[in-house]
């Protein structure tokens, strides 16, 4: 499975704050994973973490893992960001606060975060399926396009599958843009240039789950990719510097 957490922690080693709360997001992400363990420990466990955080967006990161380990699917678009929400709700706090930006760029950040993860739910989708018997993705939207759980068990996508991808896409892409503008306008150059990086990134993951198959295989980016991240990451610094 991907990272639960929007940046890689690996460009993040200026900012141990940041680094601490990805830390603590990726153990109750394996937590909520350990099948070693019986579900009611798990559950019972995230319970118990969620009771003794004392901030408020770390107790809803603990209960979104809470609820995904015992729910495993979600009715609709709107639950679905609501989980996303509350699980990255800690990273996205750290980031804004070292961002330096004004309120709607920190929203925007916030934005870009529940979007990285969406899209990271996205591209695993069979994996999780598969290992965990969870659907990361909106019930009324896989019924209205003839998508079976079972579906998301096998090694080629249908098309009805491969529709509500592109659907919750549409809704993704936006917010990553924003949030590449936003990342634009962080005064550290440091962070700046790891936050742009990343986005963009996770830009062109995004153009290829439109184009590729996410239970055939990972989706990953390609030298050409990568080079369009650098071109896109230069471009915008030279723009607004």
């Amino acid at each position: 499975m991907r990272p639960t957490t929007p940046l890689d922690t690996r460009r993040l080693e200026a900012w141990p704050e940041i680094v601490a709360c990805a830390a603590a997001l990726e153990d109750a992400r394996a937590l909520a994973d350990d099948s070693t363990r019986p579900v009611d420990e798990r559950r019972d466990a995230l319970a118990s973490l969620a009771g003794a955080a004392k901030d408020a967006a770390m107790k809803r990161a603990y209960q979104a893992q809470q609820k995904a380990l015992v729910a495993r699917r979600f009715r609709s678009w709107s639950e679905l960001v609501s989980y996303a929400g509350f699980a990255v709700a800690p990273f996205a706090e750290e980031l804004a606060a070292a961002s330096g930006l004004d309120e709607a760029g920190r929203q925007k950040l916030g934005s870009y975060c529940v979007a990285a993860h969406l899209l990271d739910l996205a591209l695993d989708c069979g994996e999780a399926f598969r290992s965990h018997d969870r659907i990361y993705l909106p019930g009324d939207w896989l019924r209205a396009a003839e998508v079976a759980p079972e579906d998301l068990a096998k090694r080629s996508a249908r098309r009805g599958l491969q529709s509500v991808l592109v659907r919750l896409l549409d809704r993704v892409d936006p917010m990553m843009a924003d949030g590449f503008a936003a990342a634009g306008a962080i005064s550290d150059p440091a962070l700046r240039e790891v936050a742009m990086t990343e986005i963009a990134e996770r830009s062109r993951l995004a153009r290829r789950l439109r184009r590729r198959d996410p239970l055939a295989g990972p989706i990953g980016l390609t030298a050409l990719d990568r080079w369009a991240v650098r071109f896109r990451v230069r471009f915008q610094r030279k723009r607004g510097g």
